[in-house]
């Protein structure tokens, strides 16, 4: 049976911003509803909180449980259990996935206005009680309850219309592996990860002190400087007119006395450096972390001292001290893993933003194994998935043929360019090159984001689709073919006419991009960012890994180790597992496997036949940073 779900809860929680999360254990649920689809609806109440397990019977033998934004409800339902989690329909998701991802964190009220009709909408009654800080379990009972109904009837409707709709677009493979994947993310954020709070606590007090020292030293060469005024910071560089106010005095009140006014006055300063760049919109030089580093490369102590504060500030508050205000009383954080936030179908992830991790500080070393010293963090990371995802969409046989022959395409790009094989240290830098080329940038993206003169960045260029011609011509064809198949639309709240083009992915994902107003040549033109981009990255991170996640969760389920081996987190291209020592290796062994096996499941739920092998490297330690590879 189907069934729907929804809960009200309260809504108190110290930690992060999520005041209604469901992992702080003083969160309760007040009220449940329950209706199989299609028959009958029961609900439940009780105001000094629900057992999870009054709830989890019904869901534990459900084929399929549907809500809105059900990771919500299942978290309460399942959290402090071993249970298997059931499988989903979200009703989010689904219209993310339906609207293109366009419809980003679509609301219950959007899509009941969407599916059901604006005469299904509830009124804002509860929504005020809690605006006015009233708590769930006191706002009246019978208000709450015909709310809570309201939800699960609108939800069953929309699900009914979505499902429908998939249907009629041939779709469903693709909704049922985007839910699957929501299934295991649901169960990394139900795991967390566990911390070491002494190292963190350590790397906060080591560089705050590494802060104050730089701040000091900054002071003690330039007093009056205000580090915090992108202005100041010019004017100290680079010199310039500097306005300022003085108080003159004017004469004398009528009793004698001298009688003042501050006056705005100008004068020019001396820089200590010709300008780098030009003059912004502010009147200013930029003194950006690329500017200040020119400078300390010509000895400028003030500028090393300031570019020492700017790290060592976004280390310690960003990245130590964002993670000690997200210790839950488990000692664990819970990552959220967001399925509908991009416009390219890529998971996202808050508190903390684990996609966009730093490689400086060393903070990846405060993730360690819940089972201590009989634990360890295990990674399995694809290799040039995108890459593969590339050659496949192009069909460039050149590229094809490079993975399939374990050739590594940087190493063999920067040969062409240069006459023979890159270090390890000349091969990272260069590797950007592709990825830049990859998604869409042109000569001069690679020179702002590379740091290349313009004929290195034509160069490379050359040399890249020389090398893949199939790429070039799929490059190409996307960019013509937009435009060519454009469609035009009115919007009555914008000028003039719309244009979209809709661009399906061979999973059935579909991408609708928008011309925009073209600041150097002027009209509109479709972004050629977007379109080379959104289609490779989408399929390979946002179809293939998701997919891929939510069979291993399965796999794992089925060998009996789920209970030990805690899927907790993806990151892009890989997966990170929390294991006991005593299974290691069997797991690290099933989790290779099924992710090598991407192309069968690629061929089994969309009919695609892969013509790149995939290789997944395997890396595990007593942290997130330390890691070896592990030999299998």
């Amino acid at each position: 049976m189907n069934i729907v779900v929804d809960l009200e809860t309260t809504i108190r929680c110290p930690v992060g911003n999520h005041k209604a999360n469901p992992m702080w254990v003083g969160n309760k649920i007040i009220a449940a509803g329950v209706k199989i689809v299609g028959k009958h609806y029961v609900d439940f109440y009780n105001a000094l909180g629900l057992p999870e397990f009054a709830v989890r019977d019904t869901c534990n033998i459900a084929s399929l449980v549907i809500g809105h934004n059900v990771k919500f409800d299942l978290l309460y339902i399942y959290r402090g259990c071993n249970d298997k989690l059931p499988a989903v329909w979200d009703t989010q998701l689904a219209a993310y996935l339906l609207s293109g991802q366009r419809q980003l964190y679509a609301s219950l009220d959007e899509l009941t206005s969407e599916y059901v009709g604006d005469d299904f909408l509830k009124d804002d009654k509860i929504k005020q009680y809690w605006k006015d800080g009233v708590d769930t379990n006191n706002i009246p009972k019978d208000e709450l309850m015909l709310y809570m109904r309201g939800d699960v009837e609108n939800t069953e409707k929309i699900f009914l219309a979505q499902y429908k709709e998939a249907e009629d677009l041939d779709i469903l493979p693709l909704m049922f592996t985007q839910m699957d994947a929501l299934r295991a993310t649901i169960e990394m954020n139900r795991n967390g990860m566990a911390m070491d709070w002494e190292y963190i606590n350590e790397q906060y007090n080591d560089y705050t002190e590494k802060y104050n020292v730089a701040e000091d030293h900054v002071k003690a060469i330039a007093p009056t400087l205000d580090v915090a005024s992108p202005k100041q910071l010019s004017l100290y560089f680079f010199g310039g007119v500097e306005k300022y106010v003085e108080r003159e005095h004017v004469g004398s009140y009528k009793n004698g006395k001298d009688k003042f006014k501050n006056v705005t006055k100008e004068r020019t300063l001396t820089g200590m450096y010709a300008p780098i760049g030009v003059v912004g919109k502010s009147g200013s030089y930029s003194t950006d972390d690329s500017v200040l580093h020119e400078l300390m490369a010509k000895g400028d102590q003030v500028a090393a001292a300031l570019l020492t504060t700017r790290e060592c500030a976004k280390i310690k508050d960003t990245y130590y001290g964002g993670l000690i205000d997200l210790r839950f009383a488990s000692d664990l954080i819970y990552p959220n893993l967001n399925h509908c936030a991009t416009k390219t179908g890529r998971l996202s992830a808050t508190n903390p933003n684990l996609q966009n991790q730093t490689d400086t500080g060393d903070v990846k070393r405060a993730y360690v194994s819940r089972y201590g010293a009989d634990g360890a963090i295990l990674e399995l990371d694809y290799s040039q998935l995108e890459m593969v995802a590339l050659a496949y969409l192009a069909e460039d046989q050149q590229l094809i043929d490079d993975i399939n022959n374990g050739r590594d395409m940087h190493r063999e790009l920067y040969k062409e360019m240069y006459g023979r094989y890159p270090t390890d240290k000349e091969r990272k830098p260069f590797k950007r090159f592709s990825f830049l080329l990859v998604y869409g940038g042109g000569i001069t993206t690679l020179m702002a984001q590379s740091g290349c003169d313009r004929k290195t960045a034509k160069r490379f260029i050359d040399t890249f689709y020389k090398r893949y011609t199939g790429v070039k011509e799929y490059h190409g064809r996307i960019v013509a073919y937009a435009e060519k198949n454009a469609v035009v639309s009115y919007d009555p709240n914008k000028a003039g006419p719309q244009y979209h083009y809709y661009h399906a992915s061979p999973t059935g994902r579909h991408y609708i991009f928008t011309k925009y107003p073209n600041e150097y040549k002027g009209g509109l033109s479709f972004s050629p960012t977007e379109l080379k981009n959104w289609p490779i990255q989408g399929f390979a991170t946002g179809d293939v890994v998701p997919m891929m996640v939510g069979i291993l969760l399965r796999k794992l389920e089925e060998a009996g180790l789920a209970k030990g081996a805690k899927l907790v987190m993806t990151v892009h291209d890989s997966v990170i597992i929390d294991t006991p020592l005593d299974i290691l290796c069997e797991c690290a062994i099933l989790a290779k496997q099924t992710l090598e096996d991407a192309p069968k499941y690629m061929k089994m739920y969309f009919d695609i036949d892969f013509p790149c092998e995939l290789k997944v490297g395997v890396e595990a330690g007593i942290n997130w940073q330390d890691k070896k590879e592990l030999a299998l």
